[in-house]
C-alpha cells in the first residue's frame, strides 16, 4: 500500500516536471524564432504560463 502511494507521488511529480519542461522548451523555441527573424524586433515574447501561488 505504501509503495503504491510512493509510486503515485513519483508519477505526479514526473508529470509536473514534464509539463514544465515542455513549457520551457516552447518558450525557448519562441525566443529563438524571434532572434532568427530579420531586423531588431524586440517585442515581448508571449509565454502563457498560469502561475499558481504556493
Amino acid at each position: 500500500m505504501k509503495a503504491m502511494k510512493k509510486l503515485l507521488e513519483k508519477a505526479k511529480r514526473s508529470r509536473k516536471t514534464q509539463r514544465l519542461r515542455q513549457l520551457l522548451d516552447r518558450a525557448i523555441d519562441r525566443v529563438r524564432d524571434a532572434l532568427a527573424a530579420p531586423g531588431p524586433r524586440l517585442q515581448p515574447v508571449p509565454v502563457r504560463v498560469k502561475r499558481r501561488k504556493g
